[in-house]
């Protein structure tokens, strides 16, 4: 089934080149936040005629068409293009995100970023590699010594936004800098030791499910912002709940989330 997911990754990234650069609409979806695009949909219609032509009895959770559910364990979870509001601004900041999940713990995935080519592959137990050579996260032992990615999105309560931003400012204290793109590319920094820690206070299944599998096989963690497990729902509510991540090396991680700690 790795042949598969290299070969839906690279399917719908090179969907997602040929319309680059021609000026799609952005189209509203929740809020100013979330739009979508016709590459997008292009992207997941061509990865899902992938799916279902080899493995017809498979679930399929996408961004764009919600959760089909098969007859097997095993479900694919698709972004067919994460960074959609960077790629309707024209800026390179994109990618497809896949995992194949059994039941609710994903055993395969990959990130592709179509413009450098750059594809992050993982299989429960293999470690991660970025085209074919392993990568791990960072060694770094202090939170001082690295960048970190910080995402966040609109919120109905704009004290949701006030309290986010005081996380903002107390992570900013702590690392030797703040990056980001809101996408899958500030994932692959992380897991590839570029960045020493991810934070996103709004991401979907889709954005994640990946993740959850690589950050520990690069010899990291992935939990909410807290410290607490991610648990991947694939019920009724699989499509609408957010999760606020974060993620860092094993070493780093106690030291971003007692950073990102602004109860004290």
């Amino acid at each position: 089934m790795k042949d598969l997911l290299v070969q839906c990754v690279r399917a719908g990234g090179q969907v997602l080149l040929d319309h680059f650069g021609s000026g799609l609409p952005a189209l509203l979806k929740e809020n100013q936040s979330s739009v979508v695009t016709a590459a997008d949909l292009a992207s997941e219609r061509c990865i899902l005629q992938l799916i279902r032509a080899r493995f017809p009895d498979h679930g399929t959770l996408a961004e764009e068409t919600g959760f089909a559910p098969g007859s097997s364990d095993l479900t694919w979870v698709i972004d067919p293009l994460d960074g959609t509001s960077n790629f309707a601004a024209g800026l390179p900041w994109f990618g497809v995100l896949m995992a194949l999940l059994e039941r609710d713990q994903p055993v395969l995935a990959a990130m592709y970023l179509p413009v450098t080519g750059a594809l992050y592959l993982s299989e429960r137990g293999q470690g991660v590699t970025r085209d074919g050579t392993p990568v791990r996260m960072t060694d770094a032992t202090s939170l001082a010594s690295v960048l970190c990615s910080y995402a966040m999105d609109v919120a109905e309560d704009p004290a949701e936004v006030s309290r986010q931003c005081l996380g903002l400012g107390r992570v900013v204290q702590q690392v030797r800098n703040v990056r980001a793109t809101n996408c899958c590319v500030d994932l692959c920094h992380t897991i590839d030791g570029r960045y020493g820690g991810y934070i996103n206070h709004c991401t979907r299944i889709w954005d994640i499910a990946a993740s959850c599998l690589m950050f520990p096989e690069a010899g990291g963690v992935l939990t909410d912002l807290s410290g607490a497990p991610i648990r991947l729902d694939l019920g009724a509510e699989a499509t609408r709940c957010n999760y606020p991540v974060l993620g860092a090396s094993t070493t780093l991680h106690p030291a971003l989330v007692a950073a990102l700690d602004w109860s004290d």
